[in-house]
């Protein structure tokens, strides 16, 4: 009869794709799990709250905290009213932009003065941008941080950042495994599936068009190539412009819009190959047994799940041989001969995504 209330911030099940949905509602399923009441303001409040802090002086400036809540009222009652805060920290860690620093300030604030328990999950963590210090951004980062109940990073080098900075840590992996497992979605890759491609946070039209060259012909004829997209709602704008610079290459390139959970998951079950510079998109079709060719994206962290995947590294676009190791890659998928994820790795990976949850 008497639950405690979960607040989650930076929730991302609405916005930008099918994987951002995944890990964020395994968060909120795994809450309810629990025995809590769950409630939550998403990333988009994250991004357009205001005022956002100036210096690292605001953030323990006490006129300032109470013009920020006064400013931001349902904000304010959501922390007051919760017994426990959990920040999906997701991709949003990284340097000093309006999110990141909106998100560092909201859970410095619950803690500090709001006195609640605040746990950062399923995040990555670059006050950097990459895993070199700074001495600019490292401070902040790691003030905020050390306030914290709980931190768990869903990948290696974000741990290793926080260790770097003196801090406690405990490893954790992304939540989107404990999603596909939760809803005992079966792999189904065979060699004769199709390609499957998708976008990325960080990819230029010159790498888009690299990476089309390189899949032209690796399948054969008759192979269906398809172009992956697709979100609950607010889509990633960018991946318009990528299936138009990668159609010109593929005439064939089939653009797949999935319109549910479902369906994005089990066209990446079913490829031969999943060919994607997206976080999530390399972590599902590993989680499914699906070979993946993967490409860096705007932080470290795609190169840090592939080892913990014990997958092949992302090939960088600088790499001069880029669109040969990509083809070669591709056709090494398809004959059967890619690393793919075997059982215990997908155990230990799982057993990584229940430490987001072990302090709860």
């Amino acid at each position: 009869m008497d639950k405690k209330n979960a607040l989650i911030l930076n929730f991302t099940a609405n916005t930008y794709h099918w994987g951002c949905y995944g890990t964020a509602s395994e968060i909120y399923l795994s809450l309810v799990d629990r025995g809590y009441l769950v409630n939550w303001l998403d990333v988009r409040t994250t991004h357009s709250l205001a005022p956002t802090p100036a210096t690292t002086q605001d953030f323990d400036d006490a006129k300032f905290v109470r013009r920020f809540f006064d400013a931001n009222k349902p904000v304010y009652h959501a922390l007051s009213q919760a017994d426990v805060v959990v920040v999906n920290g997701e991709g949003t860690l990284h340097r000093l932009h309006t999110g990141p620093t909106n998100l560092l300030f909201l859970m410095y604030a619950a803690r500090k003065f709001l006195g609640k328990p605040v746990h950062l999950i399923n995040h990555s963590f670059f006050p950097s941008g990459d895993e070199q210090p700074n001495e600019k951004v490292d401070p902040l980062y790691r003030g905020v941080a050390a306030m914290l109940t709980r931190v768990v990073p869903r990948e290696t080098a974000s741990a290793a950042v926080i260790r770097r900075l003196g801090l406690k840590v405990e490893q954790g992996f992304d939540c989107l495994p404990r999603f596909i497992t939760r809803h005992s979605v079966p792999p189904a890759t065979t060699p004769a599936g199709p390609l499957v491609l998708s976008g990325g946070v960080n990819l230029t039209r010159e790498t888009a068009r690299a990476i089309a060259q390189a899949v032209t012909g690796t399948g054969g004829s008759g192979r269906r190539i398809c172009f992956l997209t697709g979100a609950k709602s607010s889509p990633a704008q960018e991946d318009a412009a990528t299936f138009a610079l990668m159609l010109e290459v593929i005439p064939e390139l089939e653009l797949v819009d999935a319109t549910s959970m479902k369906m994005w998951l089990e066209t990446m079950a079913h490829a031969s190959c999943v060919i994607s510079a997206r976080f999530h998109h390399t972590i599902a079709a590993a989680a499914l047994g699906t070979p993946v060719v993967a490409f860096p994206s705007n932080t470290p962290k795609v190169e840090a799940i592939c080892d913990m995947f014990k997958l092949h590294p992302p090939i960088p676009p600088t790499d001069p041989h880029f669109v040969e190791k990509t083809r070669l890659q591709v056709q090494s998928a398809l004959n059967g001969q890619a690393p793919t994820v075997g059982e215990t790795t997908r155990r230990t990976i799982l057993d990584l995504a229940e430490n987001n949850f072990s302090g709860l």
